[in-house]
């Protein structure tokens, strides 16, 4: 599991992006927030996830907020 922090989310496109601690940032999906029912990341939300390379690049799958 990797630790971030969102840095936006756009809960209509369902889309917005996660800075890793070295600042690194990487894109989450609405579809990817685990929370029975709860799709939506507010920035400055902590969380936890797993990191996975995609065709566009990084991105978080698994989201949790701990």
């Amino acid at each position: 599991m990797v630790d971030g922090t969102v840095t936006w989310f756009d809960p209509q496109r369902g889309i917005g992006v996660i800075a890793l601690e070295d600042g690194t940032e990487v894109a989450v999906s609405g579809s990817q927030i685990d929370g029975g029912g709860n799709q939506v990341l507010r920035p400055h939300d902590k969380v936890a996830f797993v990191l996975e390379d995609g065709p566009v690049g990084p991105h978080a799958v698994g989201v949790w907020t701990p």
